[in-house]
């Protein structure tokens, strides 16, 4: 039985397509250089929306990011678990909707640097303060996303 798209799915899904085409294109004509301008594309429209974000609000700890960039992720079909330590907060996610469409669609080397390099930059824009550490992604083909959330003074 095949799955029924929502007019927004279809509208993703031709968007992720195009933009992964685009993304290959560059990269046959440019070379590795060309993730580095999509990374750079993305991360600048994450970092300014975080930062609009954050500035709307009257906290932004760890804490607030934690609950306003993961929680809404579980109606969208990640699985995750977070961890609470003197350190820090971890993340670490098993399932990613976004890596599961990457997969579908063929584009998980692009769906790297469209998607998971931007993390940072959600990190910066909605407080400086904020240091990020990871070293497994799914789209990678690791067993799952490890984030490090970390209070950058505590680590300088």
């Amino acid at each position: 039985m095949a799955v029924e798209l929502t007019a927004e799915q279809k509208f993703r899904l031709h968007h992720f397509k195009e933009m992964a085409s685009l993304i290959r294109a560059y990269k046959e004509a440019f070379g590795e250089a060309a993730y580095q301008v999509a990374v750079k594309h993305s991360g600048e429209k994450a970092f300014a929306e975080w930062k609009e974000i954050a500035d709307l609000r009257e906290s932004n700890t760890i804490q607030d990011l934690i609950e306003l960039l993961w929680k809404p992720l579980q109606k969208e079909g990640f699985e995750f678990t977070i961890s609470e330590t003197n350190e820090g907060v971890h993340a670490t996610c098993t399932k990613c909707a976004l890596h599961d469409l990457a997969q579908y669609l063929g584009i998980t080397e692009e769906g790297f640097y469209m998607f998971c390099e931007s993390d940072p930059y959600i990190v910066e824009g909605f407080n400086p303060n904020i240091g990020l550490k990871r070293t497994k992604t799914l789209m990678q083909g690791h067993e799952c996303c490890d984030f490090f959330y970390y209070r950058k003074e505590a680590y300088e």
